[in-house]
């Protein structure tokens, strides 16, 4: 009996726009990808939601385990589906064949938490640091998705057309 192989399905993953004092925490990446002269690009924290994990503890946990930060406030903002193939700037570590949705949070520091980086985080050996942006600054960066900068630019509440409804108990 011959088995068939198994269809690839989109990966599942929860990023954090986590804010403070006006600044957005963003993972700071150097490679030949990057449309600025630095060589640098921005990306949100988070990560692959693990099966049978809640997304908010799979955010919780992506964050802790790039950032060493605690978070509160959580809510989510925005839905993001990346399809590679479609893209033309791709960091050279990117698979070609990569397709993931993306849940993105809006959130801030839970208190008393402290960063604690570790480079190489979410599998990118391109990932430098963490650098808190200054709103102002978005729009001359090369921040991944481009629809960022003017959404978090404007601090604004974003009134979501995403009806979030948590697993119940």
């Amino acid at each position: 009996m011959t088995t068939k192989p198994r269809k690839r399905k989109p990966g599942f993953t929860v990023r954090a726009a986590i804010e403070q004092e006006d600044k957005i925490l963003f993972l700071r990446a150097r490679d030949s990808s990057a449309a600025s002269e630095d060589g640098c690009w921005y990306f949100l924290p988070g990560g692959h939601v693990d099966h049978g994990e809640s997304l908010e503890s799979a955010l919780r946990r992506e964050i802790l385990e790039e950032t060493g930060l605690e978070i509160d406030q959580v809510r989510p903002a925005f839905l993001r589906e990346f399809i590679a193939e479609r893209h033309q700037r791709l960091s050279p570590e990117m698979p070609a064949d990569l397709h993931v949705i993306a849940l993105i949070y809006r959130c801030q520091v839970a208190a008393g938490s402290k960063e604690n980086f570790v480079h190489g985080v979410d599998g990118v050996e391109a990932t430098e640091d963490l650098e808190w942006v200054p709103r102002a600054s978005l729009a001359n960066l090369d921040i991944r998705p481009p629809h960022l900068k003017q959404v978090l630019a404007e601090n604004s509440e974003i009134e979501s057309a995403i009806e979030f409804w948590a697993e119940d108990d």
